[in-house]
């Protein structure tokens, strides 16, 4: 995430609160972060080789539906040559979302598939590990052995067979033989 794309994104949220629109363009941002997700997509909108009226067409189109907010946005965005921002904007104000209602992503990684009640019960451990409603997100890791390793913004929490046996493994390392 780009130092651009956090200023506009604080820019646009604090303005989409004030009109109490947050969700609205969050939503808008999500769907324009897919559409602009394509290598092509992104040639349109940053090659020097497309000329203005073709990228002003491909952002007419991109803006098309939208909330007011953001379609001004994507206008600045343009007359300011900072197209670049709109790849890393979508996850800058998402983030100021979740932390201003005092929510955070996580995931879990896991050797195996988890059951929703799984899911639940770590989201719920998270949240009590946080003080945060935790959102959770799953990887699986063939190389964890067994256990979970959870991530919950920058702390990690690892109860992986993995991390216990490097523990042990170190442990046994430093342990003095006596005779």
């Amino acid at each position: 995430m780009t130092l651009q794309a956090k200023r506009y994104a604080q820019a646009l949220y604090g303005t989409a609160v004030a009109a109490k629109a947050a969700d609205d363009v969050l939503a808008d941002l999500q769907a324009l972060q897919q559409a602009i997700s394509s290598p092509a997509a992104k040639d349109q909108l940053t090659s020097p080789d497309v000329t203005t009226a073709e990228r002003t067409k491909a952002l007419d189109d991109l803006a098309r539906g939208r909330h007011a907010l953001v379609v001004n946005l994507l206008g600045v965005l343009q007359r300011r040559h900072r197209l670049e921002v709109l790849f890393a904007l979508y996850p800058a104000y998402r983030s100021l979302l979740m932390a201003d209602r005092g929510e955070v992503d996580g995931v879990v990684q896991t050797p195996f598939p988890l059951g929703d009640a799984e899911l639940k019960s770590l989201e719920g451990l998270a949240g009590r590990l946080s003080g945060k409603k935790v959102s959770l997100s799953v990887q699986l890791r063939s190389d964890l052995l067994g256990g979970v390793s959870l991530r919950v913004g920058n702390e990690l929490y690892d109860g992986s067979m993995k991390s216990t046996l490097v523990q042990l493994q170190q442990k046994l390392l430093q342990a003095s033989i006596t005779r």
